[in-house]
């Protein structure tokens, strides 16, 4: 059912104001990082340890998963066929490649739910009530949405998370910060604008490589509560698929009772 704008706004503001609503903050290392650390964001407390993950992705060299390296040990059979060699590098994600759907998820009892525009063919893994994280087929990129509300203002939550992920690699480096505005599409927020600070950054993962991140902070209408959080993780060649990425989630996110 379609709600009136005023209706809309409503039920964003019960969610952002509800004493139930979140006040502190949970960041673990390179937290922004999807898949490394599902539980870093703006809600507090509900989050899995980062340093516990059992989801993280596999080693980029590992194995012949997409992106890694095959064996290259000669055989030495009489009838042995020359080896295939390494497999061949996976090319840069675009955002013309990437194919959407609306996907859901929310605390049934009080049929509380997110919806929003994700990749199609990704995984989804429910981390808590209002957080999951999508996984790409070949485990390269990721997309993480957090959906418990802070009562931090997306600036002061932006700072924090900046300084905490700054000193966690020696190799750290912001690419930009960038503040912005997106309308909402979805028409269950009509004429709702969503607020916004988004940072990226590489750093060089000891196992996978290089990796980008683009981490998102959203308020409602320029609210000073932190409404979510959106993150997409890939390699630095990803970059313009994952900001894709980024903004087709937020501007068709919706949170409603």
């Amino acid at each position: 059912m379609k709600l009136s704008r005023t209706a809309a706004l409503s039920a964003v503001a019960a969610v952002v104001l509800a004493g139930g609503v979140t006040a502190g903050l949970v960041i673990g290392s390179h937290s922004a990082d999807a898949n490394e650390h599902p539980g870093a964001g703006p809600n507090a407390g509900a989050s899995t340890n980062p340093s516990t993950n059992p989801s993280a992705e596999p080693s980029p060299g590992s194995g012949t998963e997409p992106g890694g390296n095959a064996s290259t040990e000669p055989s030495t059979g009489p009838n042995s066929k020359p080896s295939a060699g390494p497999t061949p590098a996976v090319p840069a994600l675009t955002p013309a490649q990437v194919q959407y759907a609306h996907r859901g998820w929310g605390d049934p009892a009080t049929e509380v739910g997110v919806i929003i525009l994700a990749p199609k063919t990704w995984s989804m893994v429910k981390l808590s009530t209002f957080e999951v994280r999508f996984s790409s087929p070949n485990k390269l990129w990721n997309l993480r949405v957090n959906a418990n509300a802070s009562d931090l203002p997306v600036k002061m939550l932006t700072d924090r998370k900046l300084t905490l992920a700054s000193t966690a690699s020696a190799d750290f480096r912001l690419i930009s910060r960038v503040d912005g505005t997106t309308k909402a599409t979805n028409p269950n927020f009509t004429g709702v604008v969503f607020h916004h600070t988004t940072f990226t950054y590489t750093y060089t993962d000891p196992t996978r490589g290089p990796r980008l991140v683009v981490d998102r902070l959203v308020s409602v209408n320029d609210a000073q509560q932190t409404l979510f959080e959106i993150v997409a993780g890939g390699r630095p060649q990803d970059a313009s698929a994952l900001a894709a990425i980024t903004a087709t989630a937020t501007r068709d996110f919706i949170r409603l009772p």
